[in-house]
């Protein structure tokens, strides 16, 4: 934990990111998204912040986690809290759009002051539309800003490599000496195969003619055809595993009447396995012909792999980079 210490104040500084004089409400974590509230409040912030009972732990659970993490520094102004009321609503210059807190609605930023800035804490294409009530905060001038994740100070996006393997291995797949395919139709794809092209033997790219310029093909990654286009040489019939990634998130993209049609992949791949990175698909539809993926469950609109499933530098990367969104949004 000495170099988590170590990270979250050289996110501080590298961004320079100053909160000084406003109040942030921000969830109470455990793990990874713990260090929200500690950046916020190194940042110069009184900071709030709430816990409710999850699937995940208790509040309990939650509060000493929080307590040890805050223990690591000195001077922090958070007060952890259970209860989300009307006066702590009302005092907050930023609310950030973090698990615990959601939805963002208006049962909840009704209360919320004139000049609210609300950050999404990840980028405006990913945005869930059960998360944040856009109708509401435009009618009421609510600010919400987006993070740019590929910004050079904060590169949360050069962990998309990380996040793939992870979830490779995690499938009970190897990279060595096998062939995978990788299906994409959003930015994420030229990050994830930067990483996975250089362990695996071969890596196919279907994706669309828009980011094929930002691939670096070579004999180890190839372009395939152009999303949602299935089309594959005989090499890749036996590959290791599909890595799928397409946006939104909600849509069911693998489906029998989806982009990609279910007969399409049981076709051309010989007993294929779909690695679920991100974007929804039809699991009764793949069980129908026995196409396997990997994970078994996943919420929909959500990722298969979080970025807080690689460990804590990519969660003070995002945290930092959304809360620097949200300050420059104010005018800090």
């Amino acid at each position: 934990m000495r170099l988590v210490k170590e990270k979250i104040g050289q996110a501080v500084q590298r961004l320079q990111l100053d909160l000084s004089g406003k109040i942030v409400l921000t969830e109470a974590a455990t793990g990874p998204y713990s260090v929200t509230a500690i950046i916020a409040a190194l940042a110069g912030a009184k900071v709030y912040a709430y816990a409710k009972d999850t699937r995940y732990g208790t509040v309990s659970d939650v509060f000493s986690s929080m307590q040890a993490m805050m223990a690591m520094f000195d001077g922090l102004d958070i007060t952890l809290v259970d209860v989300l009321t009307k006066e702590l609503l009302s005092q907050a210059d930023i609310i950030t759009n973090s698990g615990h807190l959601r939805p963002l609605d208006s049962s909840k930023l009704q209360h919320a002051k004139p000049g609210l800035v609300i950050p999404m804490m990840y980028e405006a294409w990913e945005l869930r539309n059960d998360d944040i009530d856009m109708d509401y905060c435009r009618r009421q001038q609510i600010v919400v800003v987006a993070t740019d994740e590929r910004a050079a100070n904060v590169g949360v996006f050069d962990y998309l490599g990380d996040m793939a393997v992870k979830l490779i291995f995690d499938a009970g797949c190897c990279l060595q000496n096998n062939s995978f395919v990788l299906i994409c139709n959003n930015d994420f794809g030229p990050y994830i195969a930067a990483r996975v092209s250089k362990l695996c033997d071969r890596l196919g790219i279907i994706d669309i003619e828009d980011n094929k310029a930002r691939y670096s093909l070579n004999e180890h990654c190839e372009w395939l055809s152009n999303y949602p286009d299935i089309t594959i040489p005989e090499y890749y019939a036996n590959a290791e595993a599909i890595i799928f990634t397409a946006a939104p998130f909600t849509k069911e993209h693998i489906a029998r009447a989806g982009d990609i049609p279910v007969e399409v992949l049981a076709r051309v791949f010989n007993q294929p396995l779909v690695l679920r990175f991100a974007g929804d698909l039809n699991t009764a539809d793949l069980d129908r012909l026995g196409i396997d993926y990997y994970p078994q469950k996943v919420r929909s609109g959500h990722m298969g792999i979080l970025p807080s499933d690689i460990g804590f530098d990519p969660i003070i990367r995002l945290q930092a980079g959304s809360l620097w969104s949200a300050a420059a949004a104010l005018g800090n």
